[in-house]
């Protein structure tokens, strides 16, 4: 559940879909292939959302290993 900005240096809290942007990261081209999901392993999508203001100046994609991860947007 999304419950504040993914920007770990804002603490804007999340309260309407329309406020801000919700970003859905796909992690299955990071993910093992074949292998069936269980307790240990997270899902393979996660939801992210940056507030108004962070939104202009950043974005959410995957690391390497398939981690969602807050970064500049290019100009």
């Amino acid at each position: 559940m999304v419950a504040k900005c993914a920007n770990s240096s804002c603490s804007n809290s999340f309260r309407y879909l329309r406020e801000g942007k919700l970003f859905l990261v796909d992690r299955r081209p990071f993910m093992k292939a074949g292998k069936a999901p269980d307790l240990n392993n997270p899902p393979s999508h996660e939801y992210f959302w940056l507030c108004e203001s962070c939104k202009l100046t950043m974005t959410v994609t995957c690391d390497p290993s398939g981690h969602g991860i807050v970064a500049s947007r290019a100009a």
